[in-house]
């Protein structure tokens, strides 16, 4: 999958985790990936997009045009494009669509790597169909939330989209023991994420870095059980090394 596309993802559902309308588009995407597949072609009437059944999509009570506009336009995933004409619409919805043959297709980028992106697609829904709501309780303690959804996301083999989230609450801590720990599992995240990429040695350099900052760590930590997770870290390190 190309670096843009799987940018263009993990923004979508990094934005699903605080946003209702960008969970919504998600669904809206999965049942895009639904569809086209079904076709067997990365390519959905829009007319047949409106009209699917969307029981099992349960954000889909948010209106299409709001979601639409996360997916279709400039840096997104999706356009519309006229079957008789090969006319391009950029942006938003067509002033007209009774009669009217548009299709809905992934973007040029994304469609050379659709298969990726559709299994991608599915593992997000799954992903957000196992988040809790969030509550007041909760997001009194944002950092502690993020990750919970980072952990979410690490165990899906979503190493890339756990290092992104933790990212953005990293970056805004002061200085101290929670910032340290944070850029350590960050690290950690992008150790694996370089594995999965067949980038072995810069996954051994980043996992090594990652522990050195969560050494001596014990105990609970923001809701992450390190008695458990780091030893198996460090044994995933020396699994690689060897």
């Amino acid at each position: 999958m190309k670096r843009s596309v799987r940018n263009r993802l993990a923004e979508l559902l990094l934005g699903a985790f605080e946003k209702p309308e960008i969970r919504a588009a998600l669904a809206w995407l999965a049942l895009f990936c639904e569809l086209a597949a079904q076709r067997a072609r990365p390519e959905v009437p829009l007319a047949d997009l409106l009209a699917a059944p969307r029981a099992v999509f349960p954000d889909m009570d948010r209106t299409v045009d709001v979601a639409l506009t996360h997916l279709i336009g400039p840096e997104k995933l999706l356009r519309l494009r006229r079957a008789d004409t090969g006319e391009i619409l950029s942006t938003g919805m067509p002033r007209r669509l009774e009669g009217e043959p548009w299709m809905v297709e992934p973007e040029p980028d994304a469609r050379t790597t659709f298969t990726a992106v559709r299994e991608r697609v599915r593992i997000y829904t799954g992903l957000l169909a196992r988040l809790r709501p969030r509550t007041t309780s909760v997001s009194s303690d944002p950092v502690k939330r993020a990750m919970a959804e980072a952990a979410l996301c690490f165990n899906a083999g979503l190493f890339f989209e756990a290092h992104e989230h933790l990212e953005h609450h990293w970056a805004g801590q002061p200085k101290g023991k929670t910032k340290r720990f944070l850029q350590g599992i960050i690290q950690v995240s992008v150790g694996f994420h370089h594995a999965v990429e067949g980038n072995y040695d810069g996954a051994i350099n980043q996992l090594a870095k990652g522990l050195e900052k969560v050494a001596g760590t014990t105990g609970e930590i923001l809701g992450l059980d390190c008695d458990d997770f780091l030893p198996k870290v460090a044994a995933a390190r020396e699994a690689i090394v060897t």
